[in-house]
């Protein structure tokens, strides 16, 4: 510490002392850390746009990975037994996104947001059942037929229109989440979570897509789910992340060339 004597006061008054070398080391450290963090900004960008400048992939409607479920396409018959992996958890999803799934789980573990799979392949009679328990909850509350109905096309599809019949569709949280969450294990929240946003981020790295987008509600007949992603493999995943579109825009483009 450097010693400053201020006359005419009874007192000494201390301050740290810095010699001119630490001051333009300092200095020299942060403009350092400024141009690392432009240069990072720009190489995102740069990424963004050469993705955006990606031809569209080579691909059909009908391949099995780009196969469209929803509340206007509905799965008539379910799935054989023999098209689905069982996981750890005990969960099951479509045999051949066993891999893709491992290296997601690996890489968000990795980033320090390791993943909890909520929910994963549901055949067509057990999404009749769980509809119907959904249904009989709203009713025991005093909701008419119609009412209940309605609460529960909110958060669940009903028996046949779900991308979960594929084995495709997993619903994902990080453990943090997992632990803490609020009140609803899936909520919008997550999106503004840490490990919500390294999802939405990369997951289309491994092949799958945020499937329900915020702002994308007409067009999905869905709300907004951050934590239901769907398989379609990784060139068609980059192409519709990196153009912020959803499954049903990519295969009107696809359906168009």
């Amino acid at each position: 510490m450097g010693v400053v004597v201020i006359y005419g006061l009874n007192r000494f008054v201390t301050r740290p002392y810095t010699s001119n070398a630490a001051e333009e080391i300092a200095e020299s450290q942060i403009k350092a850390t400024i141009e690392k963090n432009k240069t990072q900004e720009s190489s995102t960008k740069e990424q963004q746009e050469k993705q955006k400048d990606v031809k569209l992939p080579t691909g059909e409607a009908t391949d099995w990975n780009l196969l469209l479920v929803s509340p206007t396409h509905p799965l008539e018959v379910d799935f054989s037994e023999e098209n689905f992996s069982t996981l750890a958890n005990g969960m099951q999803v479509d045999k051949r996104i066993v891999s893709s799934l491992e290296q997601l789980q690996t890489a968000a573990a990795d980033a320090g947001y390791p993943l909890v799979i909520v929910s994963a392949y549901r055949s067509i009679s057990y999404q009749e059942q769980i509809f119907q328990d959904y249904l009989n909850n709203w009713a025991a509350q005093g909701y008419t037929d119609e009412e209940a109905l309605e609460k529960v096309k909110e958060t669940s599809t009903e028996p046949g229109f779900s991308e979960h019949h594929t084995g495709l569709a997993i619903d994902l949280v990080d453990e943090d989440w997992s632990n803490n969450y609020p009140q609803e294990i899936l909520e919008a929240g997550f999106a503004e979570t840490a490990g919500g946003k390294w999802l939405a981020e990369h997951a289309c790295e491994y092949g799958f897509i945020l499937r329900y987008p915020n702002g994308k509600e007409a067009l999905t007949s869905i709300n907004f789910e951050p934590w239901h992603f769907r398989y379609v493999g990784v060139e068609h995943a980059k192409y519709i992340e990196a153009h912020e579109l959803t499954l049903e825009e990519y295969l009107d483009l696809l359906n168009a060339k």
